[in-house]
């Protein structure tokens, strides 16, 4: 997630920034989700961005309207490596959440030794969402991204059930509400510095409710 960091630079009048805007958004996305909205100043944006404030703000309007960006990117990113363990056709539907869990440590043990950033940036982003009008956008953005992420997954598990990979003792979207709040514990638990066995823990105890 992390790119080269640039100095900060500003362009004449009448010039336009020529960037890697994805670049930038990467670069942007691992400072506020290191520090948060709030504890992320512009300056330390034009400096991991190359951008000068003027053609920061040129290229996303606002330092919110970076962060939404940043946001759009992030979720997008996260569907992607979700729909690609769970389209598999070559194991079961259970099977294909076992691996999904298994990614989610995986991907938090090796940010944490690399020096990434820990835990869930949707994550975070809530917490310091709520009741804070600036980040009122970036909120929207989570809940709309949950509600059809709860819905595709509870269509996957009504196949499973259907299918005898997935139990029928609790309704798909209860089930996919189970398996939202492993994925929401096991990031917390990275983001606190929980050992690989503690996350282990709250996927293993997901899965019973899952487990035909």
């Amino acid at each position: 997630m992390d790119r080269s960091i640039h100095n900060c630079y500003r362009l004449p009048m009448g010039r336009t920034a020529e960037f890697d805007r994805r670049t930038a958004v990467d670069a942007a996305l691992g400072q506020f989700w290191t520090h948060g909205f709030h504890g992320t100043s512009t300056e330390t944006l034009c400096r991991v961005t190359g951008l000068g404030r003027s053609s920061l703000y040129n290229a996303f309007r606002s330092k919110v309207g970076l962060y939404e960006e940043c946001m759009a990117t992030y979720l997008a990113e996260a569907d992607d490596s979700v729909d690609a363990v769970l389209m598999s056709s070559s194991t079961t539907v259970f099977e294909r959440i076992s691996v999904l869990f298994s990614d989610l440590i995986d991907s938090e043990m090796d940010r944490r030794a690399s020096g990434g950033p820990s835990g869930c940036f949707s994550v975070n982003t809530a917490l310091e969402a709520t009741d804070d009008p600036e980040l009122a956008v970036p909120l929207q953005q989570l809940t709309a991204s949950l509600h059809r992420r709860l819905s595709i997954m509870a269509d996957y598990l009504l196949a499973g059930q259907a299918s005898g990979d997935i139990s029928c003792r609790l309704p798909p979207r209860a089930q996919a509400e189970i398996i939202n709040g492993a994925v929401v514990g096991m990031r917390v638990a990275a983001r606190v510095g929980s050992r690989r066995e503690s996350m282990r823990a709250i996927a293993d105890g997901a899965l019973i409710a899952l487990r035909p």
